[in-house]
């Protein structure tokens, strides 16, 4: 009779889970709350239950797509102050290295601006010395109220420093630079934060009024941001009631369409507009709707591919939760989302969503024929980066920017951009100054031996075995420099943007860039043919 009342009961319970999922919910709540409870008050040590539960939290939501994320208060005011356009602090970006904050960017007319320079490194912010802090510690202490001074700590060139600074409320323009070059504008925003339509509006209508007849809209690196402000960008150059986005969701009521809401602006101009794999969502928005409608020549990399929608929830005790509610498509029907976090194989790694997803041949306004394989495809392609393993390495180890600063301390301010010009005598310098201070990259396979040689003292299997590690080590070093070498004109080229940038600042590297950048150029020898323009969007 016990087994008979027993399995009901158990049968009543699983009916109700299946039935009910927020039983499985509170059921699983239970447990773990156990678990805490009997860690904090058993455990043979102290525990942060609040750091555990943290991290617990994001190692949950990391399960998912890498987009649905767990915030703290100061998470969410950082998220805000990014969509808002404005925070209060010196105007600098920064890269946290070998205990150090560095210097990698300042803008113009900033409290940084006045005391800092691109390539110093702060050690102590307000007597706390950074090497004692985290990276997301130290860079919310640069934050702070306009007005607030802050007291840094700072080496530069081999000097120490002591520099007190006023904060100010620092505006994150979205456009972050525009040029007329001929009959052509060239508009180059970086953000869609609230500032964005209103800027681009701005900087459109200021080169037509200077006499721009052609249009070039640089969106590569451009991570994306709200949707309604690539809304409003787009309707600039389409008709009102055309749909830009639409939103399908798990549930009916995050389905949306979104079209165009007021008169357009210039239905006529002729535009092209540059993407990389740096550009994702509102980005992909922007180039794939007015790829779709044949508006825009689409030249660059295949973008990024960020096809979904996320909404920010409100938790409890100043918490937030942003999550991923839908996906989004363009207006041929398209899916622009590349990776599919739903669906992984036996090591738990994502699949690719074309893999899931039946072939399927989309149409432009024109007929031209696009495809949904992840990301927008240009038009045109023109892969300018580098993803060897040593350049990855020279450009995330900061091995370029390390040099550049070097540079600028031991050569004089060229007098106009005109004159700056960096040579083969340059890029056999900056292969010295690695060697010497031993900041030679690593290829993938070099860093696979090195881990098979740590491994290998670690085991004490000789000095014999240890010994013909080394060698090869010393053979990669001596192919790195050769393979370097053939990346000559590209290495000169980001070192030549970095140094203009701390001569001339971002103006001036707007100017450098017009004249110089293989994707530019290519733009514009579109836009100056206007049949091959005609041509490629299927006229």
């Amino acid at each position: 009779m016990k087994r008979i009342i027993s399995g009901i009961f158990l049968s009543i319970i699983m009916t109700m889970s299946a039935q009910n999922p927020y039983f499985e919910i509170s059921k699983q709540m239970e447990i773990y709350n156990d678990v805490l409870k009997k860690l904090a008050t058993n455990y043979i040590d102290d525990i942060n239950i609040g750091d555990m539960m943290q991290k617990n939290t994001k190692r949950m939501l990391n399960g998912l797509d890498r987009f649905t994320t767990f915030y703290d208060e100061q998470g969410i005011l950082n998220q805000k102050m990014r969509q808002e356009g404005h925070f209060g602090g010196l105007g600098i970006h920064v890269r946290y290295k070998d205990s150090l904050i560095m210097v990698t960017d300042i803008f113009k007319n900033s409290p940084a601006a006045k005391k800092l320079k691109i390539g110093d490194k702060i050690w102590a912010i307000d007597g706390k010395k950074v090497a004692d802090l985290s990276a997301k510690v130290a860079s919310n202490l640069l934050k702070g109220a306009a007005g607030s001074d802050v007291e840094l700590a700072v080496k530069r060139n081999g000097k120490n420093l002591d520099l007190k600074v006023k904060r100010a409320d620092i505006k994150l323009d979205a456009v972050t630079g525009t040029y007329l070059d001929g009959d052509i504008g060239y508009i180059r925003f970086i953000k869609f934060n609230k500032l964005a339509a209103r800027q681009v509006k701005k900087a459109l209508l200021g080169l037509k009024k200077q006499g721009a007849k052609k249009l070039i809209i640089d969106v590569r690196g451009n991570p994306g941001g709200l949707l309604n402000e690539v809304i409003k960008i787009v309707n600039f150059f389409i008709p009102q009631g055309k749909v830009v986005v639409t939103t399908k969701g798990r549930f009916e009521k995050y389905n949306r369409t979104y079209l165009t809401r007021n008169p357009s602006i210039d239905e006529e101009i002729p535009i092209v507009i540059l993407v990389n794999n740096h550009s994702a969502s509102a980005s992909e928005i922007l180039s794939g709707s007015l790829q779709d409608y044949d508006r825009a020549v689409i030249v660059g990399d295949t973008t990024y591919g960020k096809g979904l929608v996320q909404r920010t929830y409100k938790l409890k005790y100043g918490t937030y939760m942003k999550q991923t509610i839908s996906k989004y498509y363009i207006p041929s029907g398209r899916l622009i989302q590349k990776i599919d976090y739903w669906h992984r194989d036996k090591n738990g790694k994502p699949l690719l969503m074309r893999d899931n997803l039946p072939e399927k041949d989309y149409k432009t306004t024109n007929g031209r024929t696009v495809h949904n394989l992840g990301g927008v495809v240009p038009d045109i392609e023109l892969k300018t980066e580098i993803n060897a393993s040593l350049i990855k390495d020279l450009i995330n180890k900061g091995i370029l920017f390390d040099y550049a600063t070097w540079y600028y301390y031991m050569h004089t301010k060229p007098a106009k951009i005109a004159d700056f010009k960096l040579t083969g005598k340059d890029f056999d310098n900056f292969i010295g100054f690695i060697k010497k201070r031993h900041l030679l990259p690593k290829s993938d396979a070099e860093k696979i031996l090195e881990k098979a040689k740590e491994r290998a003292i670690k085991e004490h299997q000789g000095a014999s075995v240890i010994n013909a590690y080394t060698q090869l080590q010393n053979e990669y070093k001596l192919q790195n420099i050769k393979e370097l070498k053939k990346y000559k004109m590209y290495i000169l080229s980001k070192l030549s943007e970095d140094l203009i940038n701390r001569y001339f600042q971002k103006t001036g590297l707007i100017q450098y860039k017009v004249k110089h950048d293989p994707v530019i150029l290519k733009a514009k020898d579109i836009l100056n043919n206007q049949k091959v323009y005609n041509k490629i969007l299927g006229k």
